[in-house]
Order: C-alpha cells, then structure tokens, then sequence
C-alpha cells in the first residue's frame, strides 16, 4: 500500500528539480500525477525517467486559463484533484530603487499570481469531493529577505499569507493549504545564484546547521507528507526545510563544532 494510493496530483514547475523529484516520490507511493511545466523537452525526459503514471502537459502558469486546463485534464483523467503542488518559479533581481518593473512584475506573476491561479482552478473540484491538499513552494525569503532579491522575497512572502488565507476560508470544507519553504536546494536556479560568482557552495554550505545544502528528495518528502492523510491536522503554516540556515545570527563569531 502506497501513502498517495488512488490519488490524484497536479504539480507545476515539474520538471525542475523539486517538481520532477516529486513526482517521482508521488509516483512511487501510488499517485496519478499530471506534471505541468512550459519546458516540454525537460517534462518529455521526466515522463520517460518515471514512467506511466505520470504525464507531462505544457502550462504557463501566468495564463489562468492554461492552468485550469491542467486541473481539469487531472478531473477528467482520473475523476478527482486531491494535490495540486505549486511549485514554478522565477526571478529577476537588482537593488529596489534599479528595478526592472517589467521584471518585476514577472515574478510575481509566476510566483505569486501562479498558485492563485492553481488555487482558484483545484478549490472548486475539492470542495465538492470535500477533501484537498494545497501546497506552495514559498522559501525562507518569504520568512527573511537579502539585497539586490526583491521580487523573490516579495512573492514568497506574499505567498505565505495567500495560503494561510486559503487555509481559513476552506478548512471546514476539507481542504487544507501549507507552504514549504526550503533554504538552499541543489536545483538549476541554484546553480544560477552560483555562476554569479560571489559565493561559493562552500560557503552557502556552512551558513546552515547541518552544513550542507538540502537535495530536491528532501523537499519531495515533505510534499509527500503534506499531501497525504499523515499531515491531515497540519494547515496554513509555512514548513521550513533549511538544513537550519535560518536558526543562527551569529553576532559573537564563536564557531559551531565540527
């Protein structure tokens, strides 16, 4: 018996690192997975990596009507909607006073109007199935900030109390919505923030307790606890997977053991 057996999943962003692990994980536990991304090369790799369970269909998560097409595909395929996983990302950046306002916009778009949409396309069909799990790829950006990232931090920040708004308003109708907000991942963006040369993965690795960087696997766990009957009392919080990254301000420059 799988933990996701006879249940339904929409993940967006899926061919990404912690999309494509996802579904992996929701795959192997006996879901049905429709995996939304705008890089079908990227999603065709995925579908022949896991297999038949799940499918790869072509959505920009800006457009709300490709995003309902998404969910509704999920309905008509399999009869139910019981995870939608909202999960695409992007940024622009630059100090607050150069920002790009196109840019700007864009990433809110994609990281904030995005999962609107998801939410206003999967709550209907999951409150009259009377049961849902709705969950976001927020960040630890959205529970601090850095320079020159404003439009990240923005949207995850925004993020979070999208979904605790959600969580309120449809808990009584069975649905529940949390965030996970991960700290570094070995992820393509990731590896974006490193080509920039300013830090190295060494140094990102010892600013978190466990010194190290977190693997999309590990995101994909808790996505798959947050979206099974095991987290069915957890609602409107922002989980953080940060190997510890957020728990220091270290003001004294005592060195933790090693």
């Amino acid at each position: 018996m799988g933990r996701m057996d006879g249940r339904a999943a929409v993940i967006t962003g899926a061919s990404g690192g912690i999309g494509w692990a996802t579904a992996k994980r929701y795959v192997a536990e006996g879901a049905a997975v429709i995996a939304a991304d705008i890089d079908d090369e990227r999603g065709a790799e995925m579908v022949a990596d896991i297999g038949g369970a799940v499918t790869h269909v072509h959505c920009d998560v800006t457009d709300p009507v490709q995003v309902r097409a998404v969910v509704d595909r999920c309905v008509s395929d399999h009869g139910r909607i019981d995870v939608i996983f909202n999960n695409a990302a992007t940024s622009t950046g630059g100090y607050v006073a150069d920002l790009d306002l196109d840019g700007f916009d864009a990433s809110l778009s994609v990281m904030l109007k995005g999962p609107l949409h998801g939410m206003q396309a999967a709550l209907p069909h999951m409150v009259e199935q009377g049961s849902g799990s709705i969950i976001s790829t927020s960040s630890v950006y959205g529970l601090a900030a850095s320079a020159a990232n404003a439009p990240y931090c923005t949207a995850k920040a925004g993020l979070i109390n999208l979904t605790r708004t959600v969580a309120i308003e449809y808990g009584r109708k069975g649905v529940r919505a949390n965030c996970i907000c991960p700290g570094v991942v070995e992820t393509p963006m990731f590896e974006q923030v490193l080509g920039i040369g300013l830090i190295t993965r060494e140094q990102v690795s010892n600013m978190a307790a466990l010194g190290r960087t977190i693997r999309p696997e590990e995101i994909a766990d808790l996505a798959l606890f947050l979206g099974s009957d095991e987290s069915s009392a957890i609602t409107g919080q922002a989980v953080v997977i940060d190997g510890g990254l957020l728990n220091e301000i270290n003001l004294t420059g005592v060195p933790p053991l090693s």
